[in-house]
């Protein structure tokens, strides 16, 4: 049998940080202070240190400059400017940390790209083979709006061209500027959700070649009876957000009925875990579901503590962190999970498989470069 890969995984945050200056800004534009203060004390709980954002100033008086001036929030259509203008710069810089480890480009058969904060045609994959000079007749495939297992909906896709075509070396994209879309007089979810996301992208080649993760096998769950609780709306100031407070009570209910979807995994001290970072009470609720230990469970904080929740392409983040950190001397079964609209939850079990040594990445002379921390 044909098995694909996850061989590789580069990522990138925007240069602007967001987190601290955006709480200072709360007081300027909302004027409820005890409204204030409940954000706040939201964001202090949330295990979020810190978020990148593409824009230079966030929120400031008229005529500061900052892209959110108050009382003049832009429209959707500035909004998606902004987004064509700074997406293909941050995806190459992604792309060129997949390259640093070793992953070679001119060997690319397919490009799959997954976003969920803008949009524009020709479009980010039409910028991606102009700016990284990719063969143009590269088979492109966008995944758009899916939301956070979007992720795990790009693996899925590329583990399907894989097992069609052995030859094929697939780039996976996962790009989201979540902060391009917060709004001024919104209610309490979408102000919650204004805390958590952020903006990120990673690249990843899946191919046939062994070493990295071998993608076993997919699942998905859609909850109709939850349908309304996770919403993501294009609306005239931007796109909105509707998270309901019942969401991770929700997941962890689910989870706790499931049986078999992570066989392999549950109980296995050594198995990976790549949790989709959604929030700190998300990640409460899969460990309490799954009884998983503190090892397991630190990557999906880590990338929630430094970068937020960046939608698609934060389960990639956590990939990376378990690429980085995992033992090269021993396979280890797998399982990674994302949540989104619909209520939708997406599940891949994995296999970790150390990688060949001269292979064409994380080969015997790059291996310490690799694991050791980002800069």
């Amino acid at each position: 049998m044909i098995h694909a890969y996850l061989n590789e995984i580069g990522t990138a945050v925007p240069a602007g940080e967001c987190q601290q200056q955006f709480l200072d800004s709360l007081p300027s534009w909302i004027p409820d202070p005890a409204l204030v203060n409940k954000l706040r004390a939201i964001a202090k709980r949330s295990g979020i240190e810190g978020r990148h954002t593409v824009l230079d100033q966030v929120v400031g008086q008229p005529g500061s400059g900052a892209f959110y001036e108050i009382g003049n929030f832009p429209g959707t259509g500035r909004r998606m400017e902004v987004y064509r203008e700074t997406a293909p710069a941050l995806a190459v810089q992604a792309v060129r940390a997949l390259e640093a480890r070793g992953v070679e480009l001119n060997s690319i058969s397919h490009l799959v790209i997954t976003s969920c904060t803008g949009f524009y045609a020709p479009g980010l994959d039409v910028d991606l083979i102009r700016l990284l000079g990719l063969p143009r007749n590269v088979c492109r495939t966008l995944i758009g709006f899916m939301g956070c297992y979007a992720g795990i909906t790009g693996l899925r896709t590329a583990n399907d061209i894989v097992r069609a075509d052995p030859e094929a070396r697939v780039l996976v994209v996962n790009l989201e500027l979540c902060s391009l879309h917060l709004q001024q007089d919104a209610p309490m979810d979408r102000l919650v959700a204004s805390l958590l996301f952020s903006d990120g992208c990673a690249a990843s080649l899946v191919s046939a070649e062994p070493g990295g993760f071998r993608l076993d096998s997919f699942t998905s769950h859609l909850s109709l009876e939850d349908a309304d609780k996770m919403q993501w709306l294009v609306e005239d100031q931007g796109f909105a957000m509707k998270l309901d407070a019942d969401i991770p009570d929700r997941i962890r209910e689910y989870l706790s009925r499931d049986t078999g979807t992570f066989d392999h995994a549950v109980g296995d001290p050594k198995a990976l875990w790549a949790i989709h970072p959604g929030g700190r009470a998300i990640l409460d609720a899969v460990r309490s579901a799954f009884s998983l230990t503190s090892e397991q469970i630190a990557p999906a904080r880590r990338v929630l503590a430094s970068y937020g929740n960046m939608s698609s392409a934060s389960i990639m983040f956590v990939f990376e962190e378990l690429l980085r950190h995992t033992p090269q001397n021993e396979s280890r079964p797998g399982a990674a999970i994302a949540f989104g609209p619909g209520l939708t939850l997406k599940a891949m079990e994995f296999t970790y498989v150390p990688p060949v040594v001269g292979s064409n990445f994380r080969d015997a002379e790059s291996v310490g470069e690799i694991l050791s921390p980002a800069v």
